[in-house]
C-alpha cells in the first residue's frame, strides 16, 4: 500500500501531535486529543535515551476502524542532548546486521536504545511490541512517520524491522519521513532502497537539516522536494 501525497500530509499531523506530547513533558504524556480526532488510538509510547536521559520520542497508534492498521510517530530534534547527537556523524556499522552497511554514530545510538511502554507501563522492546501488535490482529501496514531526527530514527527503525522480520512485519513497512537529514553511506542506503522500498522522503529545498551531515552520508529514501520561494522563507520565524 503505496503512500500518495494526499495521505502525506494527513499523515503529518501525526508528528505533530508527537511534538505536543513532548511538551507535556514525561515518559507517558497523555494522547494529544487530535490523535484520536485523526481516527486512531494510542496503543504505545516510545522512549529513548538523549545521552544519560530518558526522553519521550512519539507513539504507535492503530486505526480505530482498521485494527490492522498502525502508525509509529517520532519527533525531531528539541534538546541541547539530542543537538549534539544530531551532529555525531560517525560512521559505524549498523547495529542490527553490520553486513547491512553503516549509519551515523549519533542517530543510531538513539535509535537502539528505543523502548516501549503500553498503557500499563509494562516495558516491550521494538521486536516484542511488534510480536504484541502483529498476535492482535494481522497487520496491514505499519507506517513510520519522522521529522527531522525523527526522520533519521525512522529509517533506521525500518531497516531494523527489515532486519530481524518479526513476525513477518517486513511486508507491511512503509515509511514517510519530512526534512530528514542524510542517515547513512553508500552500502547502507543500497541495501535500504531493495528492502524497504515503500518509502518517501519530503523536504524543502531552502531546509538546511536534509543537508547534514555531509558525504559521505547520502540519503537513502525516493524525495518529494518542496519548492519554497525566498520569499515565502523570509516571512518565517528563524529557529536552529
Amino acid at each position: 500500500m503505496a503512500i500518495d501525497k494526499v495521505e502525506a500530509a494527513r499523515l503529518a499531523d501525526l508528528v505533530q501531535f508527537a511534538y505536543n506530547m513532548y511538551k507535556v513533558g514525561g515518559s507517558m504524556p497523555a494522547p494529544d486529543p487530535g490523535i484520536d480526532k485523526a481516527g486512531y488510538k494510542l496503543t504505545f509510547w516510545l522512549t529513548a535515551q538523549d545521552l544519560n536521559e530518558t526522553a519521550f520520542y512519539g507513539f504507535i497508534a492503530q486505526s480505530k476502524t482498521d485494527p490492522g492498521v498502525h502508525v509509529l510517530s517520532i519527533r525531531g530534534t528539541q534538546n541541547a542532548a539530542e543537538w549534539l547527537l544530531d551532529f555525531s556523524a560517525l560512521p559505524v556499522f549498523f547495529h542490527a546486521d553490520a553486513s547491512v552497511g553503516s549509519v551515523a554514530l549519533g542517530f543510531q545510538s538513539i535509535q537502539q536504545s528505543f523502548n516501549f511502554l503500553d498503557g500499563t507501563g509494562v516495558q516491550s522492546s521494538f521486536a516484542d511490541v511488534i510480536g504484541r501488535i502483529v498476535f492482535a490482529a494481522p497487520v496491514k501496514s505499519f507506517t513510520i512517520l519522522g521529522h527531522s531526527l525523527g526522520s533519521a530514527l525512522a529509517a533506521l527503525a525500518a531497516a531494523e524491522l527489515a532486519v530481524r522480520n518479526p513476525l513477518g512485519i517486513k511486508s507491511a513497512i512503509r515509511v514517510l519521513t519530512f526534512a530528514s537529514p542524510r542517515v547513512g553511506l553508500l552500502d547502507f542506503a543500497d541495501w535500504y532502497k531493495n528492502h524497504v522500498p515503500n518509502s518517501m522522503r519530503i523536504w524543502n529545498v531552502l531546509d538546511t537539516v536534509p543537508q547534514t551531515p555531509t558525504f559521505p552520508f547520502i540519503h537513502v529514501e525516493p524525495s518529494f522536494a518542496i519548492v519554497q520561494t525566498h520569499e515565502q522563507l523570509a516571512a518565517l520565524s528563524k529557529t536552529p
